[in-house]
């Protein structure tokens, strides 16, 4: 246990408590045995989101929870309190009460004794508010009035919300304040002569509830764009927790920003005017639209960089007042209108997502979470993982095998499950649900077997927490360029629409165009290249040496920007300028003297400055950059350094499977590779000129490289071109074991086929467990190599050989080493397979069974419609085959 020895913050003790193993944000530790894996943490473990619905826990649901999720594999949860089920209002407690805090503190003594982690959501449901936020407090929006007006004649305009400011334009002269003019939502003024055109800024608030708020949790959403409402917001929660004797939460969480509407603060044109240089009050015409075109472009974008330090300060004070009470955040920063870099790198752990499509184009959006870590030299990059991934109930174990690995590739190393909803062990199956997400709990159908792949994450997340990310090309994000267009509509950075702000810009192409070249990069905005350095050539940021800038086609930037970055080239960096200097600078003040300066600083450049059109892979490779060549066949990677060397978290994202020697960029004496589906299965690589290596589409492995030393172990263990391939085609007695509505008949099958197809009625709407029992006779030596191939599973199994668990199958192929498990003679297979809980679903609401009962936007599939699954046809189940053993050839004249 750590405390925090701050007198001033005595009175707030019961928050100063926390569990020292849940709060670390450090790198693993390199483990002593080459050919082993770091000693696990909770952080490696995957964590999920905890939904409270209604807050409606008690001590021995918790724990029985809280248990079960430390058996399964799970490291830790993120408490997020929301709306309830109907016919349970009785249990609801008030978030804050002292109630709803006799139950958080019960969780984290429960999870510091079950070596589990806590973080907690500052609010419930989304986004930050609640009832003591006042309108003062609330977002707000912003409403325009555009009104001409001429001589003599009364102008009366109707308008909703608070003046802000108002003034009026003649044809020549100065424009005239009307702010006295404006008084109960009227403006009456009549004009002196010529023709005038009003124009005006109004503002309501508040303009947005919380969403899926949890009860005591409902009211006004905070404002974005104001510290002092956050100041505000987050005293109610010092006076709530001063009642507290738990354990502080290791970290915050902030969701994406869905404060819809938001466009306005109240000290918005102070803060402009000091920031801007200029008053936003003496360009309201070009602000709102009209006139020059390129002042009213500058105008909006100086009104978009505004809001996005407004926002940034928002953060930090949600960031410094929780590091003041010993804990760190966790904020997902999309979703927002400023600079999404600078959003994520106030926090320590920054939070990316992956919602409905798992698509190669995702991969540049998913690195600015890992680029803002990185460039605090922070280790911990988490996602919401999951969310939509499918319909509910039919998200396979392959889908969520292939989204972990790709959240992985995108730069991800602490995933969170979207999620499991906390659900009383008396609630009628499927228990209580939320809406939105993969359900990873007891009750939807993927538990039984979840540990297998809990400890898949655990081992992936252990290398990808070790070390330091191994990036070479860093790449300028130029915001001003998405600033720039003048559009009236604010515009919202989110991972939804980034085929709109993102994908259209050459950022965007330069970022995928060294993925697919297999060289790594992250970013770095404006801010963040004040922190860069230079020694020996390289640029230092954070956790990473670069070997070269990239400025992707940016077409405004600050002299005093450009200024640095030529200053990094002259102290020996090597910077790569692709199709042009940029050529303008943004915003309104003084563009003129700027765009000078920024000419001046072009026409005498250093060194190390190299000028290409189009792709920048042929400049960065001409100058040594590496390049992993694997991308050619498929593979995509993440490397890391370690103490000694590298790691590889290599996938085939490719259809067609990959053997042969991989070529690795780096250069090492030795290498070991790691199965991380095992504990145990690991050893040394062969090959002269790389890495022996056969991978199946959608298999990973780690590769872990020694650049001086020279490893002793055992060959690694691959699957073998065996020459025999023994079909075991049973019969077959299968039994259901659990699961449910009712247990189907046992039979003996004499083929394998989905066990839907059965006579008996009750196996088209099972969903559970079977088991699958043969014999067969092995005629090879106890300890020859064997691996047993299951064939399509549906959709996991577990393989017991001789009585004895061999392993779970959690994704295909299904393959298993049973090597040592088999004996001369006579050999018993007992194959558990477990389905996804559909079939059992649509089932209920076939029999239209009410278990859809919850408050607020009940449930809902997949398009947010009504959830029906009546019309689902039964989902394959079972083991479907064919089942092989592969075994070494038999020795000559046998």
């Amino acid at each position: 246990m750590h405390r925090i020895s701050n007198p001033s913050l005595q009175k707030l003790k019961p928050w100063l408590l926390a569990c020292a193993f849940a709060t670390s944000t450090h790198a693993a530790e390199f483990p002593t045995n080459p050919t082993g894996w770091p000693t696990p943490t909770p952080t490696q473990k995957p964590w999920t989101r905890w939904w409270w619905l209604g807050s409606a826990v008690d001590r021995p649901n918790l724990t029985r929870e809280l248990e079960e999720f430390a058996k399964i594999g799970i490291g830790g949860v993120e408490i997020c309190p929301i709306y309830g089920a109907k016919g349970a209002e009785t249990r609801f407690l008030n978030f804050l009460s002292p109630e709803w805090l006799e139950m958080l503190d019960h969780t984290t003594a429960e999870a510091k004794r079950l070596g589990l982690g806590v973080d907690l959501t500052t609010g419930t449901g989304w986004p930050f508010g609640g009832p003591l936020v006042t309108p003062e407090m609330a977002s707000a929006d912003m409403q325009w009035i555009r009104h001409e007006a001429s001589a003599g004649q009364t102008t009366d305009i109707k308008f909703k919300g608070a003046p802000q400011c108002i003034r009026a334009y003649p044809e020549t002269g100065a424009a005239v304040d009307l702010m006295e003019f404006a008084k109960n939502g009227k403006l009456a003024w009549t004009p002196p002569a010529g023709n005038w055109q009003i124009f005006g800024i109004t503002s309501r608030s508040p303009i947005q509830k919380v969403k899926r708020a949890a009860p005591g949790g409902e009211g006004n959403v905070l404002d974005p764009f104001s510290a002092k409402a956050m100041t505000q917001y987050l005293k109610n929660f010092d006076r709530a927790m001063e009642q507290s004797n738990g354990l502080t939460p290791r970290a915050h969480f902030h969701d994406s920003f869905e404060y819809y509407g938001a466009q306005w603060t109240p000290s918005f044109l102070t803060v402009f005017k000091t920031n801007r240089s200029y008053d936003l009050r003496d360009h309201l015409p070009a602000f709102a639209g009209t006139g020059d075109p390129d002042a009213v472009a500058r105008v909006r974008s100086d009104y978009r960089e505004t809001l996005d330090e407004l926002h940034l300060g928002y953060l930090q004070c949600w960031h410094d007042w929780a590091k003041q009470r010993g804990s760190v955040t966790r904020n997902q920063a999309h979703g927002s209108p400023g600079n999404l870099l600078d959003h994520y790198a106030v926090s320590e752990i920054p939070e990316t997502e992956i919602f409905r499509h798992v698509d190669e184009d995702q991969i540049p959006m998913l690195r600015f979470a890992a680029s803002a870590a990185h460039s605090n030299g922070g280790t911990l990059v988490s996602a919401e993982s999951f969310t939509w991934l499918d319909e509910h109930f039919q998200v396979t174990p392959n889908q969520l095998k292939g989204a972990a690995d790709f959240v992985f590739l995108g730069g991800v190393n602490h995933v969170f499950f979207h999620g499991i909803p906390h659900s009383p062990a008396d609630a009628k199956w499927p228990g209580w649900l939320f809406y939105a997400s993969t359900h990873m709990g007891p009750n939807g159908g993927l538990w039984r077997d979840l540990s297998a792949f809990t400890a898949y994450i655990r081992r992936c997340q252990s290398i990808l927490q070790e070390g330091r990310p191994s990036a070479d090309v860093l790449i300028y994000h130029p915001i001003h360029d998405l600033w720039k267009n003048g559009e009236e509509k604010l515009p919202l950075f989110t991972i939804h629409n980034q085929n709109e702000w993102l994908w259209p810009t050459t950022f965007y192409a330069t970022a995928m165009d060294l993925w697919k070249n297999g060289i790594t990069f992250d970013y770095a905005s404006e801010r963040m290249l004040a922190k860069v350095t230079v020694r020996d050539g390289k640029l230092l940021l954070g956790s990473n040496a670069f070997s070269a800038l990239v400025l992707p086609s940016v077409e405004r930037m600050r002299p005093a920007t450009l200024q640095r970055i030529l200053a990094l080239a002259a102290k020996g960096a090597t910077l790569i300028v692709q199709d042009g200097w940029p050529e303008d600078v943004p915003g309104f003040h003084q563009a003129a003297e700027q765009r000078a300066e920024l000419k001046t600083l072009q026409s005498k450049p250093p060194q190390n400055i190299i000028h290409c059109q189009g792709s920048v892979i042929p400049s960065l490779i001409n100058r040594g950059v590496r390049q992993e060549s694997m991308t050619t066949h498929g593979l995509r990677f993440v490397r890391r350094t370690h103490a000694e060397g590298h790691h590889y978290l290599i996938v085939n994202r490719s259809a067609h499977a990959f053997d042969g020697s991989l070529p690795l960029a780096v250069p090492f004496e030795s290498a070991v590779i790691l199965d991380p589906w095992s504990d145990t299965r690991s050893g040394l690589a062969t090959g002269k000129n790389g890495v022996t290596l056969r991978l199946e589409p959608g298999q990973s492995i780690i590769i872990r490289t020694f650049t001086e030393r020279k490893i002793d172990a055992k060959p690694y263990p691959a699957f073998p071109n065996f020459s025999t391939c023994r079909p075991l085609s049973g019969p077959w007695d299968l039994r259901f074991i659990e699961g449910g509505p009712t247990l189907p008949q046992p039979t003996r099958a004499t083929q394998l086929e989905s066990w839907t197809t059965l006579t008996d009625p009750a196996a088209a709407n099972f969903s559970g467990t079977a088991e699958y029992a043969t014999h067969f006779k092995y005629d090879a030596p106890p300890d020859s190599p064997a691996w047993l191939d299951l064939g399509k599973v549906a959709h996991t199994a577990r393989v017991h050989l001789n009585d004895q668990l061999v392993g779970i199958s959690w994704h295909s192929p299904h393959r298993i080493n049973v090597s040592g498990f088999l004996k001369p003679g006579k050999n018993s297979l007992r194959i558990e397979v477990t389905n996804l809980a559909a079939n059992r679903i649509a089932d209920l609401d076939r029999r239209k069974v009410e278990w859809k009962q919850f408050h607020e936007i009940n449930f809902v599939n997949i398009d947010y419609k009504l959830f029906d699954a009546a019309a689902w046809p039964p989902l394959d189940s079972g083991l479907i085959g064919p089942v092989s053993l592969f075994t070494p050839a038999p020795p000559p004249g046998k």
